[in-house]
């Protein structure tokens, strides 16, 4: 996807609830760049954002299995196949992230054009809407981020 972004002008970055050591061992797992991934371990941005965060009801939803229903029905599980071989359970910083949601912000300088707030685990935004947002052509459809 760098490459695809690069191309755009785009600047692709990932910011994990982990300490900096956790993150730099995600890259390593993972091959994700170093540089486009920051630490949070205060969970100050995700509180910043008001991404959603709440009791086990988060994990309950209906968009967490129907997500996990379209992805396998859509023969998309092969890199949630890779993720689970090289999966570890690990304690975040602060008990209270491992509900933590996550979301997609994109930004053309200082204007956000894009903001999905991910609603329950395994629901994600939409990687063309992603795309689209940014200006971003793409011939491959569905992909999730």
């Amino acid at each position: 996807m760098n490459p695809l972004l690069a191309r755009d002008g785009v600047r692709l970055v990932a910011i994990g609830i982990g300490t900096p050591e956790r993150a730099q061992e995600f890259c390593e797992v993972t091959g994700f760049p170093p540089d486009q991934l920051l630490a949070d371990p205060g969970n100050a941005i995700y509180d910043a954002l008001q991404l959603n965060k709440g009791a086990l009801l988060t994990f309950l939803r209906p968009e967490t299995p129907l997500a996990l229903a379209k992805r396998a029905m859509s023969g998309n599980t092969a890199d949630l196949k890779e993720a689970l071989e090289t999966w570890k359970p690990w304690i975040p910083p602060k008990l209270s992230q491992g509900l933590q949601q996550g979301g997609v912000f994109a930004f053309d300088g200082a204007t956000t054009v894009f903001q999905y707030y991910d609603p329950s685990t395994g629901a994600h935004a939409d990687l063309d809407s992603v795309l689209a947002s940014l200006g971003v052509d793409r011939t491959t459809s569905s992909d999730r981020v």
